[in-house]
């Protein structure tokens, strides 16, 4: 595996777990950076810029988040949602350390991968290749990146419908 092990979790999935749209949670961590800066207080340590690309193929910002960003965005969140937040992510932590999960792939690799995907999907159907066979391809291509996706995830058909193709000689010329 290529060595993916790191110690942040991206700013999308931070979103998630404190119940935020994505954008909103950017803002608050600019803000958040606004204010370190003007503390004189370096940012690198909570949070690292980074990019992402969507399914659109657009590069959007993000942040990569570190233990301690997390415990910052924890220590703005009161209540409730301050509570499930604090618990999310002291266990996603100690999972990865403890390497339970996967580390979590940096957004350019996951993309790259992605569209990886994409373009050998759309090489291997225009050659006519079955779902099953392009799903292999796939697979074999994340493993190469140390993705691991699940056991069933190629289904392959308990019969493949076989197709007779006849060529028809021209006449010949008399």
């Amino acid at each position: 595996m290529n060595n993916l092990t790191r110690n942040t979790i991206t700013s999308m999935e931070v979103a998630e777990m404190v119940g935020k749209e994505h954008c909103k949670l950017l803002r608050d961590i600019r803000n958040y950076i606004t204010q370190l800066g003007e503390a004189k207080i370096g940012f690198t340590d909570f949070f690292k810029e980074a990019t992402y690309i969507t399914e659109q193929n657009k590069i959007l910002p993000c942040f990569q988040v570190t233990k301690k960003g997390c415990e910052f965005i924890a220590h703005k969140l009161t209540g409730q949602k301050g509570t499930e937040f604090t618990a999310r992510y002291v266990n996603r932590f100690h999972e990865m350390e403890d390497k339970k999960l996967p580390c979590p792939l940096n957004p350019i690799i996951a993309s790259s991968v992605a569209e990886l995907g994409r373009v050998t999907d759309r090489i291997m159907t225009k050659q006519g290749s079955a779902p099953h066979k392009i799903a292999e391809v796939f697979k074999r291509e994340c493993e190469q990146f140390g993705i691991s996706l699940p056991e069933d995830f190629v289904k392959t058909p308990e019969y493949e419908q076989m197709e007779l193709q006849l060529k028809i000689q021209p006449e010949e010329v008399r």
